[in-house]
């Protein structure tokens, strides 16, 4: 029985040591085309903007499907309007990705600014309830500053804030999978060392 339970254990640890090196791999590529693409993100914001307008021009597509081919009902030209809208979204996105980066980028600057402002009142609100109430307004004051800094830039920082963004993003979740797929080797480790002793 004391075999079978190490049989079973040995082929789980080789299951996991499978995943865990695709884990490692996967995390090693992504923070590659992170760093990579922090230093072309001009090129990065306009092929997310044009990938992101094909998929909008899918989604409104499928949108226009449903609205046509559902019964009649009040909202069906209010749902053809919005599905018309996003092929247009869409549409224009593919046409003239810089001219769309461009919008975006106000878009976010001012979703910075919001949301920053938003996050020192919670902070200040809380400031009697939550101790850590500086960080959360130290984290408002950095979006608000972010939100400013994108929109003093503005037109220019269009062609490269989205794509900034984007291969932080990347180069964050490739060391978070680095990170996790040690973790796991060392896991791996001690229940290994547990089964042979």
């Amino acid at each position: 029985m004391q075999t079978l339970g190490k049989s079973i254990a040995q082929d789980i640890s080789g299951l996991v040591t499978k995943n865990r090196k695709k884990l490692m791999a996967f995390g090693v590529i992504t923070l590659i085309l992170g760093v990579v693409g922090t230093f072309m993100s001009t090129v990065v914001t306009m092929s997310s903007i044009f990938v992101i307008g094909l998929f909008v021009i899918l989604g409104g597509l499928i949108f226009l499907v449903e609205a046509f081919s559902a019964p009649k009902y009040d909202g069906k030209v209010f749902s053809i309007i919005i599905a018309l809208f996003y092929v247009f979204a869409g549409i224009t996105m593919v046409v003239d990705p810089l001219g769309s980066a461009v919008w975006f980028t106000m878009f976010i600057a001012i979703f910075l600014i919001v949301i920053g402002v938003m996050r020192m009142l919670t902070g200040i609100q809380m400031k009697n309830e939550v101790g850590s109430w500086g960080w959360i307004v130290f984290s408002g004051v950095i979006n608000v500053v972010l939100g400013v800094l994108i929109m003093s830039e503005w037109p220019i920082s269009g062609l490269w804030v989205i794509g900034l963004f984007i291969s932080i993003e990347l180069i964050m979740q490739g060391i978070n999978a680095i990170v996790l797929s040690q973790t796991v080797k060392v896991v791996q480790k001690d229940i290994r060392e547990d089964l042979e002793g």
